[in-house]
């Protein structure tokens, strides 16, 4: 299972790591496995979708920011985690 707790601040953009939103978020989920990550991103967004604050354009940007990043296995499994977000409504 793979995990983030190995990630280093330094493979994302300076003014990425310098924002403390990113450190606070790598805090609450480095030690998450991969499912459970995925589990996570689902809720929050669907929490997000239910109080009319899901933004389709910036989960798109995102994901085209971090795709280049990405191996293909994990692109496709990204790919199948935003079909599922886009199916609930």
């Amino acid at each position: 299972m793979k995990q983030l707790k190995n990630f280093r601040a330094n493979q994302v953009p300076q003014e990425v790591s310098n924002n403390p939103s990113f450190n606070a978020a790598l805090d609450k989920y480095g030690n998450m496995g991969e499912d459970a990550l995925i589990e996570q991103l689902i809720m929050q967004v669907a929490n997000a979708k239910k109080s009319g604050t899901y933004n389709a354009t910036q989960m798109q940007a995102y994901i085209s920011m971090i795709s280049p990043h990405l191996n293909q296995a994990q692109k496709t499994k990204l790919e199948n985690v935003l079909k599922v977000i886009e199916a609930e409504k």
